[in-house]
């Protein structure tokens, strides 16, 4: 209990005065935003979040303990303030496209994808860089070995990181800049990140490939919401599994507003050497799901190679030593230039709005250009293609069609990213999602 004289003297400004010149002593007057002095001797601080932070929080800690009145000090990190144009996107103005993949879970061949989409970018003559975001394990300082992998820094600028370089891609990854494992919480994790990712002078580029850590957790959604990424790349495994996890991916870009452009299913089939037949080892996977469901154009199938993996150990890309004509460096080309083709497409393009226009009683589709479609609810209702409606391998429809009540309508409806609408119905169906090339083609014939 505080006694009288204490109290009093946590509530008048000597006690605000007598914190302030404890952290003054200390030289940590600049890493506070913000003080609060509340009931009771509570005391409440904001740091600035910075690679010092523990360092400075246990310092800040182990002076308010000295003050006797204070009582259950709290510190939490300051928020963030934002400008109109996100910090990240100010410092990489020479770099043209953010190109991301991803994965939400580990060990599908993310890192080793995102390597190879690099280089085969740089083939097809562009000037290209690899961010490898991961840094809790970072995978580029193996994929892609370095006789000297030392970082500098320009003469001109001690702050900043100049890239290493192989055959003409820039690389940066915490794998070069520390040789221990990090052992770091989550909000220093997300800093640490987004500095290295910034402190690097990239210099010109066409395309930077950014290696997203598994998830969709800070990290990823603090790099989607600071990095103006055009298109991300998914990268998923047949296993059902993998496919869950692969839908978080997606509806996380897309609530970042960040198009997937491409699905990059991995370990698909194994190619017999004698009778050149594709054997599905772990079945015939969930493409096909994929692309009903989001209307995904791109998606590309790579198959289990012990090649691939050898030159992954090794530190080389393969797409660098083998010929173009051979299966997967020419399956990496081809991804290559799709992602190119998609994300030039994007420049500039909206997708279509789409409401319920109760006075029709129709589901209306608006293009961009003031083109507009109509579509019966009745019969939206019954195209959804969500796995409690479709059967994902055969494509069977799992429902009767007359359980549908012919006066059903959508009670909500909510775009989502770039490709796809979300509707709940009156009957009750909360999961169906209608790619906007399907709902034109459903207009359309209607």
């Amino acid at each position: 209990m505080l006694g009288l004289r204490a109290l009093r003297r946590c509530f008048s400004s000597s006690g605000r005065s007598e914190i302030e010149a404890a952290l003054a002593r200390l030289s940590l007057s600049s890493k506070i935003t913000q003080l609060q002095v509340k009931d009771g001797g509570k005391v409440h601080i904001q740091m600035k979040l910075d690679a010092d932070y523990r360092k400075s929080r246990a310092a800040v800690l182990g002076a308010l303990k000295q003050i006797p009145w204070v009582q259950d000090p709290e510190i939490s990190v300051a928020a963030e303030v934002k400008s109109q144009q996100p910090a990240a996107t100010k410092k990489l103005k020479e770099v043209g496209k953010v190109i991301a993949v991803s994965s939400c879970k580990g060990g599908v061949g993310k890192s080793t994808i995102a390597v190879n989409l690099a280089y085969s970018l740089s083939k097809l003559g562009y000037r290209v860089g690899i961010y490898d975001a991961d840094i809790y394990g970072p995978s580029l300082p193996t994929l892609v070995g370095l006789q000297d992998p030392h970082l500098h820094a320009p003469a001109d600028d001690p702050k900043s990181i100049l890239p290493l370089e192989y055959e003409r891609v820039k690389l940066m990854s915490y794998g070069f800049v520390a040789h221990k494992s990090a052992v770091l919480r989550g909000p220093l994790v997300s800093a640490l990140t987004h500095q290295l990712l910034t402190s690097t002078r990239w210099g010109p580029l066409d395309y930077l490939v950014i290696d997203m850590p598994p998830g969709t957790g800070d990290i990823q959604i603090t790099l989607c919401q600071e990095v103006e990424i055009v298109g991300a790349v998914i990268v998923t495994t047949p296993q059902k599994i993998s496919f869950v996890d692969v839908i978080k991916g997606i509806d996380m870009f897309a609530a970042t507003k960040v198009p997937t452009v491409a699905v990059v299913e991995n370990m698909s089939y194994f190619l017999c050497g004698n009778c050149k037949t594709k054997h599905r080892l772990f079945g015939p996977g969930y493409m096909n799901q994929l692309l009903s469901l989001y209307g995904i154009k791109d998606s590309i199938e790579l198959p289990m190679d012990p090649e691939l993996a050898k030159y992954s150990d090794a530190g080389v890309p393969l797409v660098l030593v083998q010929p173009d004509s051979a299966l997967l460096p020419a399956t990496f080309l081809d991804l290559a230039q799709r992602v190119h083709r998609e994300t030039e497409a994007l420049k500039g393009k909206l997708p279509p709005s789409v409401d319920y226009d109760p006075a029709q009683g129709k589901v209306r589709v608006r293009l961009q250009s003031g083109e507009e479609h109509f579509i019966g609810p009745h019969a939206l209702r019954q195209a959804c293609k969500c796995a409690g409606c479709v059967d994902e391998f055969s494509g069977r429809q799992l429902f009767n069609p007359q359980s549908i009540p012919t006066d059903v309508y959508p009670l909500r409806m909510e775009a989502k990213g770039n490709y796809a609408v979300a509707v709940v119905w009156s009957d009750g169906h909360r999961s169906s999602l209608y790619p906007y090339t399907a709902l034109l083609a459903l207009a359309k014939s209607a």
